[in-house]
């Protein structure tokens, strides 16, 4: 019903936003935005430089197992010999698997100087008697023993009788100059849970290595054939 003389808009207010009010929560939108992004951009970093320290501290728990091991006679293969960029091609059946997951990517790659490959593994493995340097931000080198017959599987092994050391080397610092932060924030977090220190390094070899600090391209640990290790 309407009353006599009365306006029907008459102390109606509509059911918008006004440009002022529009205006405002914008504002509070963006500067909460501007608080929250750069908030969850340093704990996505710090999360993934800790998954890095966390698979070069996990590579070296399994290659003093693997040590261990080869005290009482058991061969292992630690991690395969992939390539960067390219599929990894699991162990034909009845073949030795790598205690090191094979097919787990690295989650850094991206901050790689210079850009990463497609595909790019956390753990490679390989022979010889001394550190190799990293060429991916966050990829883990384990340098053991080749395969001994009857095994033919290439990679890092530990076996039996094994008189020499067993070298690891993570891609930090300079190798992520893509985000310089995330770097450092890899070896902090390395050098935090006890995988390397900040103090040079002497290999068995007499090789000296770097300390695991600023300006470094990668951080380093050598494990003894009687499981001791360095740092």
């Amino acid at each position: 019903m309407v009353t006599k003389g009365g306006n029907l808009r008459r102390g109606v207010r509509g059911a918008g936003f006004t440009l002022i009010e529009a205006m405002v929560v914008i504002v509070i939108l963006s500067v909460l935005a501007a608080i929250a992004i750069p908030v969850y951009e340093r704990y996505t970093a710090a999360a993934r430089a800790q998954d890095v320290a966390e698979n070069f501290h996990a590579a070296i728990s399994a290659v003093t197992d693997a040590i261990s091991g080869a005290q009482a006679g058991q061969a292992t293969l630690i991690a395969l010999s992939n390539t960067q960029g390219v599929p990894a091609t699991p162990p034909a059946s009845g073949s030795e698997a790598p205690v090191l997951n094979d097919r787990l990517m690295d989650p850094v790659a991206f901050a790689t100087t210079g850009g990463a490959s497609p595909i790019n593994f956390a753990y490679i493995g390989s022979s010889g008697t001394t550190f190799t340097a990293p060429t991916y931000c966050g990829e883990v080198d384990i340098v053991g023993e080749g395969p001994k017959a009857p095994e033919t599987v290439a990679g890092a092994w530990i076996n039996p009788g094994i008189t020499r050391s067993v070298y690891l080397s993570v891609g930090v610092g300079r190798t992520c100059g893509n985000d310089a932060t995330l770097g450092q924030d890899i070896i902090d977090a390395i050098v935090a849970n006890g995988s390397s220190a900040p103090l040079p390094v002497t290999d068995s070899s007499g090789h000296t290595v770097s300390a695991c600090l600023s300006g470094v391209a990668a951080c380093y640990a050598e494990v003894g054939s009687n499981g001791s290790i360095t740092p």
